[in-house]
């Protein structure tokens, strides 16, 4: 399946001011979450996939599915295979997208088509996780396999257009008509929300960002604005959903202000984090909660020193060790809450949640 093109932000230097005067242009809400990316093997068409697909679809009529860059497998697989993060997609397959119906879109397109979403785990927005039903896969992307020329982007994947890829309106009545409304919502499929069509020119500059469709009392990550005639994507994100990103996520490296929050921001990473979880809950048999991080952090930071000291002692900015293990503790708790969170969201063990993932 291709790798979904880059979008650039609305000032990107590949972005052309001539995209905002567009008569064409539509503006989509860009949600919170994973990438995700589906299409369905059909038998009738086995040369239009590449190898990988077909072995992950392992027979007729599975849809196989994956991340932003990896192939996972298809939603026939046991969920004991399956990375936890994914579960509820999977289960959104199997309950909330119909097969017969997209085999019947095949016949119009004269082969086979991949279907991006986004898969709606908690990442930096809470849309109401925990308080409301939301929908599984949120569909807004729709490409033939007869209009692929190929399946990485260029060296630059800012320089990918999206040549190819159907209309929107044409995207959403295949989503409608793909979709299986009786579905439980959180096994469902839904189109993602149009914000606005505009013929007569977009100022990113003095946009307004609405409330999300999900929630009214949470506002957009972002907007993205496409011109289907120019086959351009450019998207906006609100400063204050940036800095919210950072807390989740921790600093970019180059955006650290002291030597401590460099280290933190260089070593500390998710996955860093995730693995000591797994440690103690797995190979210690400890009981997962918030609890963990009373050792957690400062297991944490002992492996940074551990892995990562040769080159600890060749940075070129000055820290003092002390100063990491607040920073750090901060880190492991939202990392905690996030796989708790998105454990209860998945029916599965918080363990499995991102375990590899990407």
């Amino acid at each position: 399946m291709k790798v979904y093109p880059k979008i650039p932000r609305y000032d990107h230097p590949v972005v052309s001011s001539e995209l905002f005067d567009a008569s064409d242009l539509t503006l989509i809400e860009k949600f919170d979450g994973s990438a995700f990316r589906f299409t369905l093997y059909d038998q009738r068409y086995a040369e239009h996939y590449p190898e990988q697909v077909a072995n992950a679809a392992d027979g007729d009529e599975n849809f196989v599915f994956g991340t932003r860059k990896t192939i996972r497998g298809n939603h026939r697989d046991s969920l004991d295979d399956i990375d936890g993060a994914l579960h509820r997609a999977v289960r959104c397959l199997r309950e909330g997208v119909d097969i017969a119906a997209l085999r019947t879109i095949h016949d119009e397109y004269d082969g086979p088509l991949i279907v991006y979403a986004e898969n709606l785990v908690y990442s930096t927005l809470d849309y109401g996780y925990t308080d409301r039903d939301l929908p599984a896969l949120v569909g807004f992307d729709v490409l033939p396999y007869a209009a692929i020329e190929t399946m990485t982007p260029p060296g630059n994947p800012y320089e990918e257009t999206f040549e190819g890829f159907l209309g929107i309106d044409t995207a959403r009545e295949i989503f409608e008509h793909i979709r299986i409304d009786t579905a439980p919502t959180a096994s469902s499929f839904v189109p993602a929300t149009v914000l606005d069509h505009l013929d007569d020119g977009f100022a990113p500059e003095a946009y307004t960002f609405p409330p999300s469709s999900l929630a009214a009392d949470i506002q957009v990550e972002g907007v993205v604005v496409r011109s289907d005639a120019s086959a351009r994507r450019a998207k906006l994100v609100r400063e204050e959903f940036r800095e919210l990103n950072r807390e989740q996520f921790g600093q970019q490296p180059e955006d650290a202000e002291s030597g401590a929050e460099y280290v933190v921001a260089t070593y500390c990473t998710p996955a860093r984090i995730r693995k000591q979880v797994r440690t103690m809950v797995v190979e210690e048999c400890r009981e997962f909660g918030l609890h963990l991080n009373d050792d957690l952090y400062l297991r944490v930071v002992e492996d940074i020193w551990a892995e990562d000291w040769p080159e600890l002692m060749e940075l070129d900015v000055s820290f003092t060790p002390a100063d990491i293990y607040p920073l750090v503790a901060k880190r492991c708790i939202t990392e905690l809450r996030k796989m708790q969170t998105n454990a209860d969201l998945n029916d599965t063990d918080p363990t499995t949640i991102w375990q590899h993932l990407s």
